[in-house]
């Protein structure tokens, strides 16, 4: 949204893009200072491009880790369930716990 500038000799300046700005340069510090900061904006704008592609591949990366992590913690948390299960079971199963446990310590290996 576009909002009044004064300028140094009182006049107010609405800049509706970079064009009416550079032009105001262009009319109180001249051209080659427009020319400058123009090519300046040219250069970073470019970079900032490259930047926002970088960032957006960088935040679909950790969608994807997230999502990972998140499956990997589903599935530690079924197998503390069953192990749950087993412990709260009348007849105590040690054989079917220490699976459960070697299936808990696998996952838990394969992430580090």
């Amino acid at each position: 949204m576009p909002h009044a500038i004064e300028m140094k000799d009182g006049k107010l300046l609405t800049p509706f893009g970079i064009r009416d700005l550079l032009e105001a340069v262009s009319d109180y510090a001249g051209e080659e200072l427009a020319r400058e900061i123009e090519e300046y904006i040219d250069t970073n704008v470019a970079d900032i491009d490259d930047y926002e592609k970088e960032f957006d591949r960088l935040e679909q990366e950790n969608e994807r880790l997230a999502d990972h992590y998140r499956g990997v913690l589903n599935d530690i948390r079924e197998e503390v369930d069953a192990l749950d299960t087993l412990l709260h079971d009348t007849r105590l199963n040690r054989t079917r716990m220490q699976g459960a446990v070697k299936i808990i310590r696998q996952m838990i290996h394969r992430e580090l």
